[in-house]
């Protein structure tokens, strides 16, 4: 798991969020054990394989995620979702409230989704920064147009500012890192009743 959250932390660097990585270096992961068993949803597993075929860019992260990625405690969360968009999505909480590494000032980790999916416009009060790892995916942020954003980009979304992502051909696999107010109880989709 150490060797994970240095690629983690390598990765976030490599696009210039060095404040992150310093944030991800400064955690211990030493004697936090992963399940031998595959944690990736059924239904996930061809985008997520797909996903890792496709890691090209962060050849330290690809390492870590080929040996132990689907062993990491993948989830889809107890929160409402539109049904168009149940089951077509996980991620994993590296470190945060329910993460491997305990901890209630942030929350980090990584997100999939499956192609061919919208996940609708959504906010909630932790500023969070993604960087798309593997697959291309159409990013809106507040009312704007979409916009195409390839492995390598990094992105940033403002306390309570509403974006939603979409996927075409390719799944998104990307990193994701709350900071602030991360507080599951301030999250809100479009479509969907608190």
């Amino acid at each position: 798991m150490q060797a994970l959250l240095r690629a983690y932390a390598n990765a976030w660097s490599q696009a210039g969020a060095a404040n992150l990585a310093t944030l991800v270096n400064a955690l211990d992961a030493s004697g936090k054990a992963l399940s031998p068993e595959d944690n990736v949803p059924a239904a996930l597993k061809p985008d997520f394989n797909q996903s890792i075929a496709g890691l090209n860019r962060f050849p330290g992260l690809r390492r870590e995620l080929v040996r132990i990625g689907s062993q990491l405690p993948w989830m889809q969360g107890n929160m409402k979702m539109p049904e168009s968009f149940q089951g077509r999505f996980a991620y994993v909480e590296l470190a945060g409230p329910r993460g491997k590494i305990a901890n209630n000032d942030i929350s980090f980790g990584l997100y999939l989704q499956q192609r061919a999916v919208i996940y609708p416009s959504h906010w909630h009060a932790a500023v969070e920064d993604y960087l798309v790892v593997s697959g291309t995916a159409m990013w809106q942020v507040d009312d704007g147009r979409f916009v195409a954003r390839i492995p390598g980009t990094h992105i940033e979304h403002a306390s309570n500012q509403p974006h939603a992502t979409t996927t075409q051909n390719d799944p998104l696999l990307a990193m994701w890192f709350w900071r602030g107010d991360i507080r599951d109880s301030t999250y809100r989709i479009v479509g969907v009743d608190a």
